[in-house]
């Protein structure tokens, strides 16, 4: 897909691999609304990491053109600590891409 080769042109291997758990959690998680917030359990020595993964993930920006069009966009809307959990939301461009066709 060519989402994942754009992703991967923005995105270390690391904040791919946490992306990928992100939205594995968020397909899995019975709500379905594509604006969402979710919910993932970090364990105790990995915050410090995972917050840096996440920051940079919230700062990529994946810009797909042609030559008369194109799309710029942002993976994450927001993210947080909520309850011990990381909280997050895509954005709905992002969001969109998850959704089951």
């Amino acid at each position: 897909m060519k989402l994942n080769k754009l992703i991967a042109e923005v995105l270390s291997m690391e904040a791919i691999e946490l992306l990928n758990v992100l939205a594995a959690n968020a397909l899995a998680a019975a709500n379905n609304s594509d604006t969402s917030v979710f919910y993932l359990a970090v364990e105790e020595d990995n915050w410090n990491s995972t917050v840096l993964l996440m920051r940079e993930i919230f700062e990529a920006e994946i810009l797909i053109s042609s030559e008369q069009d194109w799309l710029s966009f942002r993976v994450l809307e927001s993210f947080g600590v909520k309850q011990g959990r990381l909280a997050y939301q895509f954005t709905d461009t992002f969001a969109h891409t998850l959704a089951p066709e």
